[in-house]
């Protein structure tokens, strides 16, 4: 059985974390996420590394929350552990690449977006589908959207929950590059190969001054979202829509 979470040194200075539970179509489950942010916690203290690109699955680079996590919210269960991952790729020491194939929708997308540089799939989908699920956004999206593609396209992202093709983001302020899907990483791998080059402690402070505007937005969002969250969770429209998605 393969690991759902690898990290592989691919060059120099540059590491790859792979999502790669295929079984479940990299959602963030409890055990994704855990070996998630181990393989961060790890990365974070290597020496020899200077930038790290997350990858997942051809198809799928990540799903969002798995229903077990809606499970849980709907619980009142406040340990949530996919909550803790924007932060802590915000707060990486050194530059972060979303390299993203396949498709990422609501919390996959926001992985993505905490991340210094995305690279995106012409083909592929993209969103932040929360409110289509019925509950309210999470993981920093009401500011970190925004900070990305202006307020008024995030509001229409937000709003109307809707999946669009990379080549519809095109020129949107949300990816540094759209490209066809068989070219993500060749694009990601040349960025990572520039960024290499470059002194490590130089890295370091200009990822963290870059970081630090939207680790201030973030820990003001998630606030926010947490009541709006504990708000939505207790809402019979919503348990009534999560339980069936459960049992269906």
């Amino acid at each position: 059985m393969s690991e759902i979470v690898t990290l592989s040194c691919l060059e120099d200075g540059i590491y790859q974390i792979n999502l790669n539970d295929l079984q479940n179509d990299n959602q963030l489950t409890d055990e994704l996420v855990d070996i998630f942010l181990k393989k961060i916690a790890e990365c974070a203290k290597n020496p020899h590394l200077k930038v790290l690109l997350i990858t997942g699955l051809p198809k799928i680079f990540c799903g969002g929350a798995s229903l077990d996590v809606l499970q849980k919210l709907l619980r009142g269960d406040t340990e949530v552990k996919d909550l803790l991952l924007p932060t802590e790729l915000l707060r990486f020491p050194v530059p972060v690449i979303a390299a993203m194939e396949g498709h990422a929708v609501g919390g996959g997308l926001l992985i993505a977006l905490c991340c210094d540089v995305i690279i995106a799939a012409q083909e592929s989908r993209y969103g932040v589908n929360f409110a289509g699920l019925g509950f309210t956004p999470g993981m920093g999206t009401t500011s970190l959207l925004p900070s990305l593609v202006g307020p008024l396209f995030a509001h229409e992202m937000i709003l109307t929950a809707k999946l669009y093709k990379g080549r519809e983001l095109q020129g949107r302020g949300l990816f540094n590059d759209v490209v066809p899907k068989q070219q993500v990483i060749e694009v990601a791998m040349d960025i990572a190969r520039n960024i290499a080059e470059k002194p490590k402690h130089v890295l370091e402070m200009v990822k963290d001054t870059l970081a630090l505007p939207r680790q201030r937005a973030l820990q003001e969002a998630m606030s926010r979202e947490h009541l709006m969250h504990t708000v939505c969770f207790n809402h019979p429209d919503t348990q009534s829509i999560v339980k069936d998605m459960y049992i269906s």
